[in-house]
C-alpha cells in the first residue's frame, strides 16, 4: 500500500438406556433452563460467535461461483443474512463491474482511499492491517496477473467537506476504485448529536460534490461507499443518512456494518464490543477483518453475475449508459439551465509549501506532523487567501473544539469588510475536528481576494481567542 502524498455443541447429551422416562423428561428440563440462562440467542445461532479471523478465500473458480450458499466462504462465516444486511445499497456496479473486467484480462487496478481515522488505522499496532490493505490482499488473490496497489488519503478527525475540495491534494486522480469511509466524522441530515438537534443537508450536499467530481475523474473510478459505527456515540444516526440518498442517485454500492451490527450490539453490548473496537471507537484489527470480507464478499458477488450469461434487455437510450447524472442532486429542474459543475479549488496547509498571499500574526503550525494549521493568538492578526470560483462559494476548514482556548474571526471578500461573516472556533460538543464552513456565497467567476482577522470578541466561556484553520476551499 502507498500512503500518496504529492506534498508529501451444545455438547450432545449422552445418557444411559437403563434411564427412565420421567428422568429423561427431566434432564432435558434441566438443560432447557440452563440453555437458556447460559446461553444467549446469539452465542448458539449467530455465526460472527465463531468466526475467527483466517487467509482470504482462494480465488473463484471461473466455473463454479458460490456467491451464496453454504458453500460460500463468507457465509460459513457469518451467514447469509448477516451479508445481506450489510449491503445498505446494492446498484447496478456498471462501474465496478469494468474495472473486474479489466483485472480480468490482466491489467493493474489502482485503487484509493478517502477517510477518517477508522481509515488512518488509528488505534491498530499495525496500520497496515487496516481494512483496505486487508481487501487489496484479496483482490490480488483473484487476479494474480496485474499488479494492484492503493493509495491512502485518509486523515483522522476529517469530514467528506474537506475532500470535496481537496481529494486530489490527498490521492492521485488516475485511479479506478475508491473507497469512502465518512461515517463518523459526517453528521446525519436528520437532527442528531453531531448537528445540534437541527438536521442539515449542509453534509450531503458536501458528500455529494465529492462524489461526483470523483467519479468525473478520467479513469472513471468506480466508488464504494462504506459505513462504519461507533460505540461512544448515543444514537443511532450518523453520516450514513446523509450518505445512502447519493448512494441511490449515483448508483453507488454502499457496505455498511452499521446495517448489520448496530441492533446486536445494543442488545448484546459484551458480545462483540471488546472484539470489534480498540476503544469503543475505532475498530480493532479484527473490526477491520470484518469490513474487508464484507466488502469482498460484495465484490464477489458482482464477479459471479459477470459470469450469468443471461443479458438484460435494456432500451437503447435509458440512461444507465451514461457516466452519472446530468445535474446534481440539488438542482431544480426550472433552474437546470443555470447549473455549472463545481470545479473546486483548494489550497490545505498539508502542503507545507503552500503559503497565504499575506499573514500578518499567524503562524504555521503542526500536529504530529498529521495535522497542518495556520494559526493566531493575537486579536487583530490578519490572512489574505486568493481564491477561485466557479459556483460561486468559498469556504475555510476550521478546527472547531471546546478545547485549546479557540475564539473567533471575522471573514470578508474584498473590500467589502462590513458585508463580512463571523466564524467561531470555540463550541461545546465532546469531540474535536475540522468543519468545512462557509464564508460566501454567490460570487462571480474568477479569482476572489478572502480576508481573515481574529476577533477581540470571543464564543469561548473562557475569553480564548485562539484560531486554527486548515484550508481554503472554493468553487
Amino acid at each position: 500500500m502507498v500512503r500518496y502524498s504529492p506534498l508529501g455443541t451444545l455438547s450432545m447429551l449422552k445418557h444411559s438406556p437403563r434411564m427412565t422416562m420421567m428422568a429423561i423428561f427431566s434432564a432435558l428440563a434441566v438443560l432447557s433452563v440452563v440453555t437458556l440462562v447460559a446461553l444467549r440467542p446469539s452465542h448458539f445461532a449467530h455465526p460472527l460467535h465463531f468466526f475467527s479471523s483466517g487467509p482470504p478465500p482462494p480465488p473463484l473458480d471461473s466455473h463454479i461461483c458460490p456467491a451464496t450458499g453454504p458453500n460460500n466462504h463468507y457465509e460459513q462465516l457469518y451467514g447469509h443474512e448477516f451479508l445481506q444486511r450489510s449491503i445498505a445499497h446494492e446498484g447496478s456496479n456498471k462501474r465496478l463491474r469494468e474495472k473486474i473486467a479489466m483485472a480480468q484480462r490482466g491489467e493493474d487496478i489502482r485503487m484509493a482511499v478517502l477517510g477518517g481515522s477508522v481509515s488512518a488505522g488509528h488505534t491498530l499496532d499495525d496500520w497496515t492491517r487496516v481494512y483496505y490493505h486487508r481487501f487489496l490482499d484479496w483482490w490480488k488473490e483473484q487476479f494474480p496477473e496485474g499488479h494492484h496497489s492503493i493509495f491512502s488519503g485518509a486523515i483522522g478527525a476529517t469530514d467528506s467537506g474537506y475532500f470535496a475540495y481537496c481529494f486530489d491534494k490527498h490521492i492521485p486522480k488516475d485511479v479506478d476504485i475508491i473507497f469512502l469511509e465518512f461515517s463518523l466524522n459526517d453528521a446525519s441530515t436528520l437532527p442528531c448529536e453531531m448537528n445540534d438537534k437541527k438536521g442539515s443537508i449542509v453534509q450531503a450536499k458536501m458528500m455529494e460534490s465529492l462524489v461526483r467530481n470523483l467519479l468525473r475523474l478520467p479513469r472513471k473510478p468506480a466508488v464504494i461507499m462504506t459505513s462504519v459505527f461507533s460505540y461512544n456515540v448515543n444514537e443511532y444516526l450518523d453520516g450514513q443518512e446523509s450518505h445512502l440518498p447519493i448512494s441511490n442517485y449515483y448508483d453507488l454500492p454502499h457496505i455498511s456494518m452499521k446495517n448489520a451490527l448496530y441492533d446486536h450490539l445494543n442488545r448484546y453490548p459484551d458480545d462483540l464490543r471488546f472484539k470489534l473496537y480498540n476503544d469503543g471507537h475505532h475498530l480493532s484489527n479484527w473490526g477491520h477483518q470484518l469490513l474487508s470480507d464484507l466488502v469482498s464478499h460484495y465484490v464477489e458477488r458482482q464477479m459471479c453475475a459477470m459470469s450469468d450469461k443471461v443479458q438484460p434487455v435494456i432500451l437503447d437510450n435509458y440512461s444507465y449508459k451514461e457516466s452519472i447524472p446530468k445535474f446534481d442532486m440539488f438542482t431544480h429542474r426550472w433552474e437546470q439551465d443555470k447549473f455549472r459543475e463545481l470545479e473546486p479549488y483548494c489550497e490545505t496547509f498539508a502542503d507545507q509549501s503552500y503559503k497565504p498571499r499575506d499573514m500578518d500574526g499567524w503562524t504555521f503550525w503542526d500536529w504530529q506532523k498529521e495535522k497542518f494549521y495556520i494559526v493566531a493568538d493575537v486579536p487583530g492578526s490578519q490572512v489574505t487567501f486568493e481564491v477561485r470560483a466557479s459556483q460561486g462559494v468559498v469556504y475555510l476548514y476550521l478546527f472547531r473544539s471546546a478545547d485549546y482556548n479557540l475564539g473567533n474571526i471575522w471573514c470578508w471578500i474584498g473590500d467589502e469588510k462590513d458585508k463580512g461573516r463571523e466564524l467561531q472556533g470555540y463550541w461545546d460538543k465532546w469531540y474535536s475536528v475540522g468543519v468545512m464552513t462557509p464564508v460566501a456565497e454567490g460570487l462571480s467567476q474568477g479569482k476572489h481576494l478572502l480576508h481573515c482577522e481574529l476577533m477581540n470578541k470571543t464564543s469561548n466561556p473562557e475569553g480564548g481567542t485562539n484560531f486554527r484553520i486548515l484550508a481554503v476551499a472554493s468553487g
